[in-house]
């Protein structure tokens, strides 16, 4: 999704669930969404394994270019999450502010 329509969604405030991929220090030292919770690439599949992401809910991947965050939703969306990915990620998404 792009950076406008994901700022319609928030301003909307349209039920989603935000996912920051990026690692742990990415997300401590880097600008955020609000809302969003930091979850890394890695730690998504195993808590998506566990059955701790809401398959009933809009969730949208969040990373530092696009990148991680795009492959995030592209394999939890094989599995049947309704998921998105910010398109240029935390980058574009400063440009746009």
């Amino acid at each position: 999704m792009n950076v406008k329509d994901f700022k319609q969604k928030l301003e909307n405030k349209e039920d989603m669930m935000l996912i920051d991929v990026r690692e742990a220090d990415e997300f401590a030292s880097g600008e955020k969404v609000e809302g969003a919770q930091n979850i890394p690439m890695g730690k998504v599949f195993v808590e998506a394994g566990k059955g701790n992401l809401p398959k009933d809910k809009k969730i949208v991947t969040i990373c530092a270019k696009g990148t991680r965050c795009e492959i995030v939703a592209r394999e939890l969306s094989k599995k049947g999450y309704d998921i998105d990915y910010l398109e240029g990620g935390m980058e574009a998404w400063k440009n746009t502010s």
